[in-house]
């Protein structure tokens, strides 16, 4: 079995059938997983459009980077509802 995910966003699987390769299962589980990668995605597009924003036309990326910045604000809330919980 290959455990090389497709993309950064899909998470290794860590076991193996028989259990004896010292590779021990992911501390969180995938909806986790998923919350936190998205919410890694939201922060660095905010990151991104700050620098296309110095390159001109800032109004577009200053109104992108702050609906992504609710995002990720939405996102925070649940991460930190799924870690309390």
């Amino acid at each position: 079995m290959d455990d090389t995910p497709e993309t950064m966003s899909e998470p290794m699987d860590m076991t193996s059938d028989d259990g004896q390769d010292g590779w021990i299962e992911s501390p969180i589980d995938d909806v986790t997983y998923d919350v936190l990668m998205a919410l890694a995605s939201k922060l660095e597009a905010i990151d991104t459009y700050r620098t296309y924003a110095a390159d001109g036309n800032s109004g577009l990326w200053q109104e992108l980077a702050h609906d992504e910045g609710r995002h990720a604000e939405r996102l925070v809330t649940e991460l930190r509802h799924r870690l309390a919980g």
